[in-house]
C-alpha cells in the first residue's frame, strides 16, 4: 500500500521548513538590496535636476518602498508559518481545519488556508471592495 502523498510527514515538514529558511535568506538579501537602492536613490535625488528628474526619483522611491513592503510582508508570513509549525498547526487550514494538500504547501509553504477556503475568502473580499 502506497503512503498518502497528501499527508504531511515529519520528513516533508522538514523539507518545507528548509524551503522557508532558503526563501528567508533570499528575502534578507533582497531587502538589503532594496534598502541600499533607496539610500542611493535618496542621495541621487538630492542632486539638482529639473522637475521631471525629481518626479522620476519619487516614482523610483515609491517602487522601491513598495517592493520592500512586499518582501517584509512575506517575511512575516514565513514567521507565522514557523509559529504554526512549532504549535503543531502547520498544514491545517485556518478556516475549515482540514489538511492543506501537500502540493499546495510545496507551491506556497506559507499557505494559511486550503485552496477552497482561500478562494472563498478572495471572493468575499472582492465582493466587499
Amino acid at each position: 500500500m502506497e503512503p498518502d502523498t497528501r499527508e504531511l510527514t515529519q520528513l516533508r515538514l522538514r523539507h518545507l521548513l528548509a524551503a522557508l529558511d532558503a526563501r528567508e535568506r533570499e528575502l534578507r538579501d533582497l531587502i538589503a538590496e532594496r534598502r541600499s537602492a533607496l539610500e542611493t536613490q535618496g542621495l541621487a535625488s538630492d542632486v539638482a535636476g529639473d522637475e521631471a528628474d525629481r518626479a522620476f526619483g519619487r516614482v523610483c522611491d515609491t517602487i522601491e518602498n513598495d517592493l520592500l513592503d512586499l518582501h517584509l510582508a512575506e517575511m512575516a508570513r514565513i514567521e507565522a508559518a514557523r509559529a504554526r509549525a512549532a504549535g503543531g498547526q502547520y498544514g491545517l487550514c485556518a478556516d475549515c481545519g482540514d489538511s492543506i494538500p501537500l502540493g499546495r504547501l510545496q507551491a506556497n509553504p506559507t499557505a494559511l488556508r486550503c485552496a477552497q477556503c482561500q478562494a472563498r475568502r478572495e471572493k468575499l473580499f472582492a465582493a466587499a471592495s
